[in-house]
């Protein structure tokens, strides 16, 4: 595969996905139901941060898990900031340090399932070389 199909592959859904996230927040009338819009804010962060933690871990491969995690915490907090001030821009929108708290959170909890789910695929794959049909439960 070539350097630009890879590049593409890799960081093309980050990129895509903090396009929409910015088109999202142009939206002058975008309003989430009532008591929602903190969890909105956490599973739309959380998508983010997990195609972060891809990204970079494709990217760097020699990075620890930690450095992954630092990353995606730094990145998706740092975007979310600046969404957030972005949306005071926004007619009709508001900013609000919340938003961007919950924000963050979604963005690290993104970034622990990616890395959970890859350890959970690299177990099941060294048992499956070692012969089990599955991983023992413990």
């Amino acid at each position: 595969m070539d350097m630009k199909t890879r590049w593409l592959l890799t960081w093309g859904p980050v990129v895509g996905y903090c396009l929409l996230i910015f088109a999202l927040s142009s939206q002058t009338t975008l309003t989430a139901p009532d008591g929602s819009d903190k969890l909105a804010h956490v599973v739309e962060y959380s998508m983010l941060g997990f195609l972060w933690a891809r990204a970079t871990r494709a990217t760097w491969s020699a990075w620890t898990w930690h450095a992954v995690l630092i990353s995606t915490i730094f990145f998706t907090g740092m975007f979310g900031a600046s969404d957030e001030v972005y949306q005071f821009y926004v007619p009709g929108r508001f900013s609000a340090v919340p938003d961007a708290l919950a924000d963050l959170c979604g963005g690290t909890l993104g970034g622990i399932l990616y890395l959970r789910w890859v350890w959970a695929l690299g177990k099941k794959h060294a048992f499956s070389r070692q012969g089990y049909a599955k991983a023992p439960s413990s």
